[in-house]
């Protein structure tokens, strides 16, 4: 069922300097577009606005912007489905953490084939990511490479070995590909950049940033009760305060481009925020 909320008939923008960061703060900017009767464990969405969940059930299903229910897949086999990527919608990623194997789906979310990391040499994995070019991304633990391979393991690309360039262990929480670069989050180093050949290139001390977005060149993560959106290549930022009751940190909620889903009970909101 679609619940609309109509857009404030102004709004008041307020521009300050914070450190390098040009900040501005936005009230009333998300917007309630959607609220699903179902009970997500993980939720996004692709460039075209469909959105994907894992239900509590672990089936992956997918709906219309509009939130129709389109299709559904199903994998028992595997445990439990901990994240998708979909970054690129005709080829959806589902990891599936604790047997270290990612299955590919299309866009009707039939299988296209899958991948046992561990089988292929690589079974210290925690984040993954889809790259532009239809391959995969992953920070092998274990030799302390990031690497790319293709959907049927093959080696493609590797990072240095990054135990020689920094001071600390990583475990890496997430990994995004934009197109122009990589960047891996460490909630204790901070934010790593590699190009898209994977070489290392910066780390930026952006401590506690468990997950986050790139779309285009910008940066969207939540901390602390708000959501931060970064451009990459401008000093230009906003922050916004979450909606109810994800900003109190009372309900599990992801970010998406453009998009927060929060699990408020029993029912799954999708909110809208506007562009920086």
């Amino acid at each position: 069922m679609s619940t609309r909320i109509p857009a404030p008939a102004a709004l008041l923008f307020c521009l300050s300097v914070v450190s390098h960061f040009s900040v501005r703060a936005q009230t009333d900017s998300f917007r309630l577009a959607l609220t699903l009767p179902v009970q997500a464990s993980f939720a996004t969405t692709d460039n075209l606005g469909f959105i994907y969940l894992v239900t509590r059930q672990n089936a992956i299903e997918k709906y219309s912007p509009d939130g129709r229910l389109l299709t559904r897949y199903t994998n028992n086999r595997l445990g439990v489905a901990a994240s998708l990527d979909v970054t690129n919608p005709l080829k959806v990623l589902v990891w599936y953490a604790d047997f270290r194997t990612v299955v590919f789906l299309d866009r009707s979310l039939t299988i296209l084939g899958e991948l046992n990391l561990s089988a292929a040499g690589f079974p210290e994995v925690r984040a993954i990511a889809a790259a532009q070019d239809g391959n995969l991304w992953f920070y092998d633990e274990i030799r302390f490479h990031l690497r790319k391979i293709s959907p049927e393991g093959a080696e493609l690309l590797e990072s240095q070995a990054l135990n020689q360039l920094l001071d600390s262990r990583l475990q890496i929480s997430c990994l995004r590909d934009n197109g122009n670069e990589v960047l891996a989050a460490d909630t204790a180093a901070g934010l790593l950049w590699f190009d898209i050949y994977g070489q290392f290139q910066k780390l930026a001390p952006r401590k506690n940033i468990a997950s986050f977005q790139l779309e285009q060149d910008r940066l969207i993560y939540p901390e602390g009760g708000f959501l931060h959106i970064e451009r990459l290549q401008a000093p230009v930022a906003r922050t916004l305060p979450l909606p109810t009751p994800a900003g109190t940190g009372t309900a599990p909620f992801w970010t998406a481009p453009r998009r927060i889903f929060i699990q408020n009970g029993e029912a799954l909101e999708v909110w809208l925020w506007d562009g920086l």
